[in-house]
This record gives structure tokens, sequence and C-alpha cells, in this order.
């Protein structure tokens, strides 16, 4: 290592399956040699992402106990001291911390230390106003934390524009230290893994039929329930499609009970997590992702570089500036599916949690005929990938990580 080297600390909770722990890996591990990074997580309970330099476990893992007041205090206070101890001993030029509850540990560390200690860039990863309408957690804890504290970060880091205006208006942090910075995509990669072969058991299923493909972890904010009943639909007029959900998470049985009442046991298919999701993506007609929000979904940009083309719902924040970048400014919400630059927009889905048969919504047959018709529509299908292709040279990985050197060196 040269005199003119750079030591970043990255804290994230764990390196487990999740679309900020992937896009914190994709950063390391395409940093020039001249930045050091090291990591502090909780533990390396599930880790599957690798990282750059060395990781510093809290050694706290409480699996079991994650939901409870008292643990979460107890590694709030275990990392804030073992951040205040790096700061002040690592030599570090910056502290970057990913998801919510590690930014606000990050700010609160650096109280009383010098200015010339590592500098505190927080990266914003999911909308906290939309959070807060669902969870209770982030309604009377993250939120009010977030509009006490986050203007007191040196920088703030939102993924995509949309979140560095709703940032702005929320919490009143000056846009001199407002920077947006999307996941970045190591295309490369992507496309390598893209032609590995899918699981024989579950190739056997698909072969042959229309394939449609969501992907993502299975919580309420992602609406796979809708999706399933918009396939429902699908079925009837494309016999011969199947859905494929890849992920894992709470809503797994809720999700097979209702597969199970809409009698689609053999045509939708769970596989679980999966450490190459390109290989379903490059196998699918169609990628779709319902989600009620979302920051900069992962699986979205994954499915564009792998040529797929999407339908997708008009969630904030991120569906219009991937997929219809010239609508990013309109406050107007779409209400039927519409053809945009790179996929199509439908309708955002309620969020009702149905049972099985109830009445279909309105945004549910939307999705329906905006996935109908990139299936049936070879031309469109066609222009679809085309498009692709075109988007994924915007988001190369390379490019993205020369403007977290940018910031960390400046």
């Amino acid at each position: 290592m040269d005199d003119d080297s750079v030591s970043v600390l990255f804290v994230i909770p764990y390196m487990d399956g999740g679309g900020a722990q992937r896009a914190l890996s994709n950063i390391q591990m395409n940093m020039p040699d001249s930045i050091k990074t090291d990591t502090l997580v909780n533990s390396e309970r599930g880790r599957v992402y690798p990282n750059k330099g060395s990781v510093i476990s809290l050694g706290i893992d409480g699996e079991k106990r994650a939901g409870s007041v008292a643990f979460q205090f107890r590694v709030f206070l275990s990392r804030v001291r073992k951040l205040r101890h790096l700061k002040k001993n690592g030599g570090y030029r910056a502290c970057i911390s990913f998801i919510d509850s590690a930014n606000i540990a990050n700010i609160i560390s650096s109280f009383g230390l010098r200015k010339s200690t590592a500098k505190t860039i927080i990266s914003v990863r999911t909308s906290i106003r939309q959070s807060s309408l669902i969870f209770r957690k982030y309604r009377f804890f993250v939120k009010p934390l977030a509009a006490l504290l986050y203007k007191r970060a040196d920088l703030v880091v939102p993924v995509s524009e949309e979140l560095k205006e709703e940032l702005r208006e929320d919490f009143g942090i000056k846009s001199e230290r407002l920077v947006a910075i999307p996941n970045g995509f190591d295309v490369k990669k992507i496309t390598a893994m893209a032609d590995e072969e899918i699981d024989h058991g579950i190739w056997k299923r698909i072969e042959g039929k229309k394939v449609i493909l969501t992907a993502g972890r299975l919580g309420i904010e992602k609406n796979q329930w809708h999706l399933i009943r918009a396939f429902a639909k699908v079925k009837e007029q494309v016999p011969g499609s199947v859905l494929i959900i890849t992920g894992t998470g709470e809503l797994e049985g809720y999700l097979r009970d209702l597969i199970a009442v809409l009698n689609m046991t053999d045509s939708v298919i769970l596989t679980g997590y999966q450490n190459n999701v390109y290989k379903y993506m490059h196998a699918a007609d169609v990628f779709v992702l319902p989600s009620a929000f979302e920051g900069f979904p992962n699986a979205l940009g994954e499915a564009l570089c792998t040529g797929t083309p999407c339908v997708v719902t008009d969630f904030k924040t991120g569906a219009r500036e991937i997929i219809a970048p010239k609508l990013l400014l309109s406050n107007v919400r779409i209400d039927r599916a519409t053809e945009c630059e790179y996929g199509i927009i439908t309708p955002l889905l309620s969020g009702t949690m149905y049972k099985g048969g109830e009445p279909w919504e309105s945004q549910e047959m939307e999705l329906a005929d905006a996935i109908v018709r990139m299936i049936q529509d070879e031309e469109l299908n066609n222009r679809y990938r085309r498009k692709s292709a075109q988007w994924a040279d915007s988001f190369n990985i390379r490019e993205v990580v020369k403007k977290w050197v940018s910031i960390v060196e400046d």
C-alpha cells in the first residue's frame, strides 16, 4: 500500500442476502487499490456477499431476538462504542453506513469527535416516507430520529434523485450535503452468470413455456401476492405460462397458501434464495416488480442488464428514474399500463392482502394486461430487449464507484 492510499470504514448490520448488502459488496469489490476498505458488522451470520478488506464483527448474532427493543438497544450501544473507537484510532478518511439503523449509529458516534476524524457519510437506500406508512418501527423510531439526526451527517447519499428530493423536503437537509449515487452493476459479470444452467428440476417445469419472473425478499413492501393474483388472469389468456418467484422472507407461508387457494401450485414456483438469479432473468420472457416502494431496486437494474423486458408498478422511488426518466418530474400518477422508454409501468397496487378469490382490483388487471402484452407481442418484447442493453451502459459499476471515490477523497 503506497503513502497516497485512503482508508474507508463501511458499516452495515449483516452481509446476508439483501439489496443493500449486494450494493455495498459491488462497491467494495470494484474500489481501486488506492482505497483500503474495512467493514463493521453485527456478526457474520448468513454472509453471502464478499467484502474487500477486513471484516470487523461485533460478535452479536441474536437472530431469534432481533425484533426485541432490548436487543436493538444493545446492538446500538455496542455499535456506537466500536465506531467511536475505530474513528479515533483507525485512521479512516470516511465512515460510510448502509441501512438506517447503521446510519443513526454512524452519526451519533461522531458527536464530540474532532473534525479531523472520519467523515460521516450515510447511504439512504429506501424511502423513509413510504416505510413509515407500513412499518411501526419507521413511524415511531426511524423517521423521528432521521429528522433529528440526518442533517448532521457530513454527506447524505440517496440512491435516486427522487429520494434526494424526499430527504430535502422531509428532513431539511441542505442541497450541498445531498449527492445522489445510484446502484451500479457489473454488466460483464452479470452476463457471464446469466449463461449458467438453471437447476434441472426447475428447467423441466419451465421449458417451452412463457416465463414471468420476480425477485426480491418475500416481504410486505414487495407486493408479490398482487402479482400472484394478476398471474391468475394471465393464465386465462396464456395457459402455457409459469411464474417464478425467487427470494425468502416472512410472507412465504402466506404466498404459498394464496397460490394453493388459486389452484396454481403447478404453475407458480417459489425457488427460495438464489445466489445466481441472473440465469432465471435470462430465461424469463418478462421481469415484473410489483413493489409498494423501493429505493433504487437492484433486481430491476439487474434484469435490464440481462436484456429482460420489464413491467413495474409506479412505486416511489426508482421506478420512473429507471424505466421512464421522461416522467420523473411529473406528479401525475399512472392509472393505466403505459409503455415507457425502458419498460411498461402500471398503476401502484393497493397493498390489500387478499385471502384468495376476492374480486380483482383494477390495478391487478392492468398489471396482468401489461404482462400479457409483453409476452405475446414479439416485436414489443424484442424492442425492450434492445432498450435494456442501452440502459445498462449508463449504470456501469466502475462509473458509479468513481463517484464514491470522489466524495471520499474530496
